[in-house]
C-alpha cells in the first residue's frame, strides 16, 4: 500500500511539474494573459507543494489530489484554447495593419504624385496662359505723327511751329495676329507735352496691367485679325500749344503698343 501511495504521489508531482512547465512557457510568449495565467500557475504550485507534504495515511487526498488536477488540465484546455485562438486573431490583426498601413503608404504615394502633377500642370497651364496672352496682343507698325495747321480755306496742311498749329495727325496700321480674338478694339491716342501734361484730354481708361491714363483720342475698330490701317487727328487749340518735344504714345486694348516725338518751334 505504501509502494502504491508513493508511486501515485510521484505520478501526480511529475503531472503539476509538466503543468507548471506549460504554463510558465505560456506565461513567457502571451504577455497579455499572464495575469490569468499566473493565477492558475500559483495553483498548480500549491498543489505540487501539498502532495509532496502529504503522508502515507493520506491516500484519501491522494484521490482528492487527483481529481482537482484533472479539473486543472481541463482548464488548462479551455485556457490554452482561448490563448491559440487570441494568437490567432492578433497575428491576423497585425497582419491587416500591416495591409492597412501598406495602403495608406500607398496612397500617401499616390497623393503627393496627383499634387506634384497637379502643380506642373497647373504651371504649364499658366506659361501657355501667358504666352497666349502675349501672343495675342495687337502689334503696331511704327507711329507718325505731324503737327497740322488750318489754312483760310479750311485746309490742314503740316506745320513745325507751335503756334501755327490747330491739330496733330496721328497714323500707324494694327498688324496682323490670327491668336487674339476677333472683334470691336478700343484704340487710345494719347498726346503730352514736355511737361507730361496730356494735350486735348478726352477722358481716362485703363490697361490690363493696372494703370490708367488719360488719353487725347479713341476709336472703335472692328479688328478681323489682318492688318488695319488707322489715322486720328486730333484737333486742338494753338494758344495751349507750346515750344518743345510732344510725346504721341498708342494703347491698343488696353495695353500700350509704341510711341513716337516731335519737336515744334
Amino acid at each position: 500500500m505504501k509502494q502504491i501511495f508513493q508511486q501515485e504521489k510521484t505520478d501526480l508531482e511529475k503531472e503539476l511539474d509538466e503543468m507548471i512547465k506549460d504554463y510558465t512557457d505560456v506565461v513567457v510568449r502571451k504577455k497579455r494573459l499572464s495575469k490569468r495565467l499566473k493565477v492558475e500557475l500559483v495553483k498548480m504550485k500549491e498543489l505540487r507543494d501539498s502532495i509532496k507534504n502529504l503522508r502515507t495515511d493520506n491516500y484519501n487526498l491522494i484521490r482528492k489530489y487527483r481529481r482537482k488536477i484533472v479539473t486543472l488540465e481541463r482548464e488548462n484546455r479551455n485556457l490554452f484554447i482561448r490563448v491559440d485562438s487570441l494568437s490567432t486573431v492578433n497575428n491576423a490583426l497585425a497582419q491587416e495593419n500591416v495591409i492597412t498601413n501598406e495602403i495608406l503608404k500607398q496612397k500617401e504615394t499616390i497623393n503627393v504624385s496627383l499634387t506634384e502633377k497637379n502643380k506642373e500642370l497647373t504651371e504649364k497651364q499658366k506659361s501657355l496662359e501667358e504666352k497666349i496672352a502675349i501672343g495675342g496682343v495687337i502689334k503696331t507698325s511704327p507711329v507718325k505723327a505731324i503737327a497740322m495747321k488750318e489754312r483760310s480755306s479750311g485746309k490742314l496742311t503740316s506745320t513745325s511751329r507751335s503756334s501755327r498749329t490747330d491739330a496733330f495727325k496721328i497714323n500707324f496700321d494694327l498688324l496682323k495676329n490670327v491668336i487674339t480674338e476677333a472683334g470691336e478694339k478700343s484704340v487710345y491716342i494719347q498726346i503730352i507735352d514736355e511737361n507730361k501734361k496730356v494735350v486735348a484730354p478726352k477722358g481716362v481708361t485703363n490697361l490690363k496691367d493696372g494703370g490708367k491714363i488719360q488719353y487725347s483720342d479713341s476709336i472703335e475698330v472692328n479688328y478681323n485679325n489682318d492688318r488695319l490701317s488707322l489715322v486720328s487727328l486730333v484737333l486742338v487749340n494753338r494758344d495751349d500749344i507750346n515750344k518743345g518735344e510732344y510725346t504721341v504714345s498708342a494703347f491698343v486694348d488696353g495695353v500700350y503698343t509704341g510711341a513716337t516725338t516731335l519737336k515744334l518751334r
